[in-house]
């Protein structure tokens, strides 16, 4: 069986748990899932994979709110706590 099969196998399963189980159902499931194939992996893939995750997330945006003129700015989620947010005193001092 080839991997672009493999793909589509677990594609069309998945679509079918969520439109029978719901997208919680199905999030929950694949965390756990990806949590026990991750200890399958070596150390080395481990941290690749991680570091993709993280790298997805940072990308996001996220909602604040500027502390001097109180309105609802989006950030990406890296920027968070940094010199970058808005939210942030460190922010304004710069």
């Amino acid at each position: 069986m080839s991997y672009t099969t493999n793909q589509t196998e677990m594609r069309n399963a998945l679509d079918i748990m969520y439109t029978d189980q719901g997208s919680g159902f199905a999030a929950g499931y694949m965390t756990i899932m990806v949590q026990e194939m991750l200890e399958l992996l070596p150390k080395k893939k481990q941290k690749e994979f991680l570091a993709q995750v993280k790298e997805y997330n940072d990308r996001q945006l996220v909602t604040v709110k500027n502390i001097l003129t109180g309105q609802e700015v989006e950030i990406r989620r890296g920027d968070l706590g940094t010199c970058c947010d808005p939210s942030m005193e460190l922010y304004h001092s710069m």
